[in-house]
């Protein structure tokens, strides 16, 4: 879950909110799809010493090498998440209350709306805090930086070597359908609609954070983001147990119409265990490496940042799987 700064009213509405019914307590009758962020580093983040100790003394008596224990060790202080930002301008037209760009670092929000309508985030039920996006109007932009380089990495899944959160989120079919029992049960109908999205964004990566090189312009809508992967209701009122994986990619060739009436349960098995997000592939600018990217709004209308991720190196996977293995063994 993300970090907390207290919720900020809701903003003046604007054409790309989402009615929705809420309960008789909930004030407002109309929820802001924008998102939420900066969290906490991954579990096993500050207890890098005690798990290497665990490691070296060996898994089941064999001890690894030093060289081994050298790599998990970074891989558990490493984050793929931008670490700093390097400049921001709101623009023209950027939404009204979402102006901190540090809300843009660390991890996606998986959980949105403390103190207004608390609930996890779907791709039926975006974060829409203040405190969990940052807005990006025409004109402006929104420069981070990695401690984590973005490579471009041919084994990486579908060529993604960039994963961009947004609070798009899908319309919920249910709603408007003639079965007034399924209300809010999530379905993304037969014309998929995906709100919250905004204008296009010109994405660009550097290796020193002055030269920058335009990988792709595109509108941030698939996939939005789901939370946890173990998440039942399309609009849960708690946390999940199981953690969805913001770095892993899905393909960006696909389109809202091939995601057409899925219920909630279908893009949780679609989604297999991501989180979701925009992939991006930075092979286009010729660079092998990046450690900042830059989001240019180059459109007549804003649009919103979530988080950013870099999709590790299948290296750094197996290191956090080992990483994870011991944890658990230490556990039981």
């Amino acid at each position: 879950m993300g970090r907390r700064i207290g919720c900020a009213p809701l903003p003046a509405l604007s054409p790309r909110f989402q009615p929705r019914k809420l309960d008789s307590n909930v004030p407002g009758s109309v929820l802001r799809e924008t998102g939420q962020h900066i969290t906490r580093p991954h579990s096993f983040m500050g207890r890098e010493s005690s798990i290497v100790m665990s490691i070296s003394l060996g898994l089941n008596g064999v001890v690894l090498s030093g060289t081994l224990i050298a790599a998990l060790s970074t891989a558990a202080a490493a984050s793929p998440f931008a670490s700093s930002v390097l400049g921001y301008d709101s623009g023209s037209n950027a939404a009204a209350g979402y102006t901190d760009a540090s809300t843009a670092l660390g991890s996606a929000e998986r959980f949105t709306g403390e103190g207004v309508f608390p609930s996890g985030v779907t791709p039926f039920n975006p974060a829409f805090g203040a405190d969990e996006i940052v807005s990006v109007g025409s004109g402006g932009y929104l420069s981070l930086g990695f401690n984590t380089a973005i490579t471009n990495d041919a084994s990486h899944a579908f060529g993604v070597d960039l994963i961009v959160f947004s609070n798009a989120g899908f319309a919920d079919a249910t709603w408007t359908d003639s079965d007034p029992n399924n209300d809010g049960t999530g379905n993304t109908g037969a014309n998929p609609f995906i709100f919250g999205a905004g204008g296009a964004a010109t994405i660009q990566v550097s290796q020193n954070g002055i030269d920058w090189i335009t990988a792709t312009t595109t509108t941030l809508d698939l996939f939005p983001t789901l939370g946890y992967s173990d998440f039942v209701d399309a609009t849960p009122a708690s946390h999940g147990l199981i953690e969805s994986d913001f770095t892993k990619a899905l393909d960006p060739t696909l389109t809202a119409a091939d995601l057409a009436n899925m219920s909630f349960a279908d893009l949780r098995t679609f989604y297999n265990g991501s989180g979701g997000g925009v992939g991006i592939d930075i092979a286009s600018t010729g660079l092998t490496s990046a450690s900042f990217v830059r989001f240019l709004n180059e459109s007549g209308e804003a649009f919103e940042i979530d988080a950013v991720a870099v999709v590790p190196a299948p290296s750094t996977l197996i290191a956090l799987s080992v990483v994870g293995l011991a944890t658990t063994r230490r556990r039981r």
